[in-house]
């Protein structure tokens, strides 16, 4: 009996234990009518199955009590130079606690390995590959590992600490608007995309694993099967046996159902079961239980639960959800593309949503679903806060802070050559003001163009919060340039009416121009 064989035989009784008489009839009636010798296979499975009675059904603890007995755990106060503050979250894969890195004074998340796999080659190999498989990715949108440590015999790795609410948290309150749905896919394509694009394949995406943070951000986490792909020409060691099963049932791609060697193309599939629970609030095949999974490989591509609207959002999701990967979409790029391009003719999409800044990656400031998260968000993101929205808006605000910034900083060469001639003390006082006042303009208009290209989720919080600095210091720099031309004028013409362009063009900006970007791109 081949591998493969074995495979199928194997899936097909898992399905049908799990089902009453008339589901297992079902099951094997089906497959008897397309190879009569794989349903006899599986059939005798169940007759042997029959026989053993309850003895694998019995309780661990009836048979060994010992297992009751706590084993011993990772010290909790310090590993390392790690000071331990709270243990955030516990599986079979690991134990992760918020910790302060002593060295460095801040804060991490520090994962391990249960005590009682600490030391299991494969285990801890499989530890250092989700390290390697993040640390592979730069990303905003996933989270950053700083340091791959072993301590005192135990693997541990220290990576950005993340708070927040999984989108399975999010989940449990029902589907997300439309709008709102469509932004955070777009974020979590953007991330598959980057870890794609360096050979990583998750292998495990699923609500649980992608958190939005407690500024509106979405975080893809645990890399713990990830799968890095080797180079063309180069061979790479395994942790996986062939028809191992890695992942969660209701996510994974019929070919990773099958155990057999899957590409990007399954994150794909992940994906588009979790773009459906967005939307749709349940599960595309109306759960994730062996039988539904089995009937999904043996019957091609099922039915959804229903349909989605709009039309052209059920249809992304449709071809995500392909059973063969070559008719989905080749790269996480794609369906990005397509989720803009819809994105643009829908009408509910939130005001925290934003575009795409030129050049950057998408950000999402998304309101907290459940009402106490509501109350408790910061101020600067109420109803009346305004984020981008809009790409070509977005990159002319953005030139305009450039170019402005640069004009106000200019504005010191004419006031230094000038200052000499208006006479002491005076033209000192007048050039030391327009220096502080130039460079706090400048650097405020910096900040701002810095924060609309790497987070441009807090950039209207920011804004109006330094914006009436902003123009207090460039309406001080228009009047005493202003007042430089006029003491200079006569005597020195061509710097005052270098004195005055400035002045005249820092007023327009700050009560005409200004205005008009900002409106156009944080509307």
């Amino acid at each position: 009996m081949t591998p493969e064989r074995w495979r199928r035989i194997q899936q097909i009784f898992d399905a049908a234990i799990e089902c009453d008489h008339a589901g297992r009839d079902a099951i094997l009636a089906r497959t008897a009518a397309e190879d009569p010798t794989l349903a006899s296979d599986v059939r005798s499975l169940l007759d042997s199955h029959a026989r053993t009675g309850t003895f694998l059904e019995s309780p661990a603890w009836t048979v060994a009590p010992e297992l009751l007995q706590p084993s011993p755990e990772i010290p909790r106060d310090q590993i390392g130079p790690y000071r331990v503050l709270e243990e955030i979250g516990r599986g079979g894969m690991g134990i992760v606690y918020a910790a302060e890195d002593t060295r460095l004074g801040r804060i991490v998340a520090l994962k391990a390995l249960p005590t009682e796999f600490g030391r299991d080659p494969v285990r801890r190999e499989r530890l250092a590959r989700e390290a390697r498989a993040a640390a592979a990715v730069a990303h905003p949108s996933i989270a950053t590992v700083f340091a791959l440590e072993e301590i005192d015999g135990h693997l541990y790795i220290a990576s950005e600490l993340v708070r927040g609410q999984s989108l399975r948290h999010e989940l449990s309150h029902g589907a997300l608007p439309v709008g709102r749905a469509i932004a955070t896919a777009i974020d979590i394509a953007d991330a598959l995309d980057a870890a794609h694009q360096q050979g990583v394949v998750h292998r495990d995406l699923k609500p649980e694993n992608v958190v939005r943070r407690l500024d509106g951000g979405i975080k893809v986490l645990d890399f713990g099967l990830a799968k890095i792909e080797a180079p063309p020409g180069t061979f790479g060691a395994t942790l996986t046996l062939q028809g191992t099963l890695l992942g969660t049932p209701g996510y994974m791609a019929p070919e990773q159902l099958r155990g057999e060697t899957v590409d990007a193309r399954a994150d794909i599939f992940a994906f588009g079961v979790l773009l459906y629970e967005l939307t749709a609030g349940v599960h595309p095949f109306g759960g994730g239980d062996p039988a539904s999974l089995v009937a999904r490989l043996v019957d091609g591509d099922p039915p959804l639960a229903r349909a989605i609207d709009p039309p052209a959002l059920d249809a992304i999701v449709r071809r995500c959800l392909r059973s063969n990967p070559a008719q989905r979409y080749d790269s996480a790029r794609t369906v990005a593309d397509d989720l803009r391009g819809l994105r643009r003719t829908v009408s509910d999409l939130p005001p925290e949503v934003h575009a795409k800044e030129e050049g950057g990656s998408d950000a999402i400031l998304q309101a907290p679903t459940d009402r106490a998260a509501r109350i408790a968000r910061p101020a600067a993101y109420d109803s009346g806060s305004q984020v981008p929205s809009g790409d070509g808006a977005l990159w002319w605000w953005q030139f305009h802070q450039i170019a402005i910034g640069s004009l106000v900083a200019s504005a010191v060469v004419p006031g230094w050559i000038a200052h000499a001639w208006m006479g002491a003390p005076r033209g000192s006082i007048v050039f030391l003001a327009i220096l502080i006042c130039a460079t706090v303009a400048a650097t405020i208009r910096g900040h701002l163009w810095f924060t609309s290209r790497v987070h441009v989720a807090m950039l209207a919080a920011h804004r109006r919060r330094v914006f009436p600095w902003l123009a207090t210091c460039e309406a001080i720099v228009a009047a005493l340039t202003a007042m430089a031309g006029i003491l200079v004028a006569g005597t020195h013409d061509a710097t005052a009416a270098w004195l005055f362009v400035l002045a005249l063009l820092t007023f327009i900006s700050l009560i005409l121009i200004e205005p008009a970007t900002t409106r156009a791109a944080l509307s």
